[in-house]
């Protein structure tokens, strides 16, 4: 739950500062912040949360597959359909990542339990 978290703050913060601060669109916002945050995540979930036996060589590409399609493709339609259904605002733009994030969240875990497991 630690990684997680650590994962899903820094992914926040760069999207909120790129979304919110510097004016990049939501949907590119997504894609910079999550596409930073895979190489954190590869190197916490192989080693404390799956615990895996199998290589880094093995997993890592399987791992970033998963995780891009999770990020680029699941966040990035639930942001992009929150966005436009409700406007581009701050708020509304904070709300879609969250959204986003849960339902990435659970497209990572059907992905990353194939991944680990021997």
């Amino acid at each position: 739950m630690m990684v997680g978290g650590v994962n899903t703050a820094a992914d926040f913060a760069i999207y909120g500062l790129l979304a919110n601060v510097f004016g990049v669109f939501a949907v590119v916002a997504n894609l910079i912040s999550t596409g930073i945050v895979v190489v954190l995540s590869f190197l916490l979930n192989y080693s404390f949360v799956w615990e895996s036996k199998k290589s880094r060589r093995e997993t890592a590409p399987k791992f970033v597959a998963v995780s891009l399609f999770s990020a680029w493709i699941v966040q990035s339609i639930v942001i992009w359909i929150v966005i436009s259904l409700a406007g581009d605002n701050d708020s509304t733009r904070l709300i879609a990542k969250v959204l986003g994030i849960f339902a990435g969240t659970v497209s990572n875990y059907l992905g990353y339990k194939h991944i680990f497991r021997s």
